[in-house]
């Protein structure tokens, strides 16, 4: 039997390990073809290259699913030692980074094809050409090379993904996937690819070309009925860009899920005017399925910044979801952005107004902040190179580019430096979610220090006085969190 060995390389977090859906997916029509599939997944193998290096041997080819940012490093490290070890054994890269900046991926000498777009089809039809000698040139969404110069193919379009194989959990130990996070067993899953909207920072737009495609309802509800019964899977995170694209598909998946009798919880992401759209009676059904946290993109207190990155949402939608979400008892979690092009300082004000009125309606929803980075692909990046910004000119290169970090020469240092302390540590201070609040009930020393803590930034917030930041430059001296 020919063989094909996945990988899934190492990411700079590994606190909580989601279960390799990417390769999974690819790896499904690979195993109804006949092909025999090995996947390794780097982040739960220490070390990792060892058991990398001896599922290559006799592979007909070696993939890898690699994202903008740290898992670079990794992939470059990995595919690097393979062509080390077996010069004749093809490295292929898939994934965002590699769909978007194909060129500069196949430029490196360790990598020899490039697959964009999904994948599943590229790849299996990729196995029978190098198990039968015959040319893969002409196969959609694959890059190569001629001579050593890469030959760039269109990019795909979104195909229909009922078509593809179930995704085989029996090539991964499951174990190693169940989070404590909505349920003590929960598990990551996928039941749409793509999102039709266009918000400026994201690069799912040229990804999926604002597509979108997703199982059915029967296939959805059969997937998770496997998960729940065959595996103990007790909560789903909702994996998808846009769960909620059609209403009548989420009307049908509720519906199934309670007509089965299936009991788990679950979690996905939602645009805020999606759910404030919907009518009363689906939302209540969303929440009588099992939906007990969404996470939404509130993005920004200014809606001068909204209307910049196409959120086509306002400050008093975020609010009113909030109250929405606080009626049916589904908790909302949000993120912000701060630093997209041009944005001025006060947006910080403007954000935090926001905050607080979303704690104002539940303290227990989350609010999360990061800094624009722009990602290939992403509507906002060729304005990001017009106002400053310089892409990395190898594949190397953007292995530490994540949105922890401050890539945009446009904003201060000064202004990131308070935008972390305020929203990232005097916030989730002032305004304690469910984690922190068990932390303030312990008693002991411990206990008296969160609940001092909180007393401080809660007048530090309320006053919007930061002079003297004491604690904020303790904490970052010791590097810990809160």
């Amino acid at each position: 039997m020919s063989k094909v060995t996945l990988v899934f390389p190492r990411l700079k977090r590994e606190s909580n390990v989601w279960a390799p859906l990417p390769l999974q997916a690819v790896a499904a029509p690979l195993i109804a073809d006949g092909f025999e599939v090995e996947l390794v997944d780097g982040r739960v193998i220490n070390p990792h290259l060892p058991k990398i290096l001896a599922a290559a041997r006799g592979s007909l080819y070696v993939g890898l699913s690699v994202m903008t940012g740290w898992q670079i490093s990794d992939a470059v490290s990995v595919s690097r030692a393979i062509k080390e070890a077996y010069p004749d054994i093809p490295v292929v890269w898939g994934g965002y980074h590699a769909s978007m900046l194909p060129e500069q991926t196949l430029a490196e000498n360790y990598i020899d094809y490039v697959i964009r777009g999904q994948g599943q089809i590229a790849a299996t039809e990729l196995a029978r050409c190098l198990r039968d000698g015959t040319s893969p040139e002409g196969i959609t969404g694959l890059c190569y090379k001629v001579d050593g110069k890469p030959v760039i193919t269109e990019h795909p379009k979104l195909l229909e993904v009922d078509q593809f194989p179930s995704t085989p959990y029996d090539i991964i130990d499951i174990e190693k996937y169940m989070v404590p996070d909505l349920g003590t067993r929960t598990m990551k899953y996928f039941s749409s690819q793509g999102c039709p909207f266009g918000c400026g920072f994201c690069a799912e737009t040229s990804m999926y070309g604002r597509g979108w495609v997703g199982f059915s309802p029967e296939r959805v509800v059969d997937d998770l009925e496997r998960l729940v019964n065959d595996y103990g899977v007790n909560a789903i995170d909702f994996a998808d860009t846009n769960f909620f694209v059609s209403k009548k598909r989420v009307h049908a998946i509720c519906e199934k899920i309670i007509e089965r009798g299936l009991k788990f919880t679950w979690a996905a992401d939602v645009r805020t005017k999606q759910f404030i759209d919907f009518p009363a009676e689906l939302r209540q059904l969303v929440y009588d399925a099992g939906c007990r946290r969404l996470l939404l993109g509130a993005e920004s207190g200014s809606q001068a910044a909204l209307e910049q990155i196409g959120k086509q949402t306002t400050v008093d939608d975020t609010l009113h979801v909030s109250r929405i979400c606080d009626r049916l008892g589904i908790i909302a979690r949000f993120t912000t952005m701060f630093g997209f092009p041009g944005e001025p300082e006060k947006d910080i004000e403007a954000t935090l107004r926001m905050i607080e009125g979303i704690k104002a309606i539940n303290e227990n929803f989350e609010v999360h902040g990061f800094f624009f980075a722009p990602y290939p692909g992403a509507p906002l990046y060729d304005e990001a190179v017009r106002l400053g910004f310089k892409p990395p000119e190898t594949l190397e290169g953007w292995a530490d580019f994540d949105l922890t970090r401050l890539h945009t020469p446009w904003v201060d240092p000064v202004y990131k430096e308070k935008v972390d302390m305020i929203i990232d540590f005097y916030m989730p201070f002032a305004s304690p979610g469910p984690e922190l609040k068990q932390k303030m009930a312990a008693g002991g020393p411990k206990g008296y220090a969160y609940r001092s803590m909180h007393k401080l930034a809660s007048w530090r917030v309320g006053k919007r006085d930061f002079r003297v930041p004491i604690e904020w430059q303790l904490k970052k001296r010791r590097g810990g969190g809160k």
